[in-house]
């Protein structure tokens, strides 16, 4: 399934929805705004799927939550050039590389690609193509946002 995030550059609180192909409000980020770090929920008709809240530390780290449960930990490696981004979750560890520069990224469960997300080039906003091909829509999304916020901070 595909989907459509736009994202502002300069934010303080930002709540926005992330779209399908067909252009239709699929998701709705609510983003925290009395927080240290990074702290939104996923939600779908009004129901919450997801809670993400970044957790303070010299590399950024970040945990998924459902319901009462911690479903994923995610921890950005420092490097250069390349993102690598692991993450230890519910599903398994997966693995999410991009580029600095172009802010294209693969999401890799073993060795396939389970989603890929691509930034639109030339833009005042941060705005992603989402290609997704895993059983758990909200949960690839709530990673996406997660990398935006990396992009944003580092």
């Amino acid at each position: 399934m595909k989907y459509y995030m736009k994202s502002k550059i300069f934010k303080l609180k930002e709540d926005f929805w992330i779209k399908d192909e067909n252009d239709k409000e699929a998701f709705f980020v609510d983003n925290k705004l009395i927080s240290l770090g990074l702290q939104f929920n996923i939600q779908k008709d009004n129901n919450i799927l997801y809670e993400i809240k970044q957790r303070l530390s010299l590399t950024p780290k970040y945990e998924i939550i459902k319901g009462s449960d911690v479903v994923a930990s995610i921890n950005k490696k420092i490097t250069f050039v390349k993102d690598k981004i692991k993450v230890d979750s519910s599903y398994g560890e997966l693995l999410i590389y991009g580029n600095l520069f172009d802010r294209n990224y693969n999401i890799y469960k073993y060795d396939n690609i389970i989603a890929t997300v691509k930034k639109e080039a030339f833009s005042l906003t941060d705005n992603y193509s989402i290609d997704i091909d895993f059983e758990d829509e909200a949960f690839i999304l709530s990673l996406v946002v997660i990398i935006d916020d990396i992009r944003d901070k580092h």
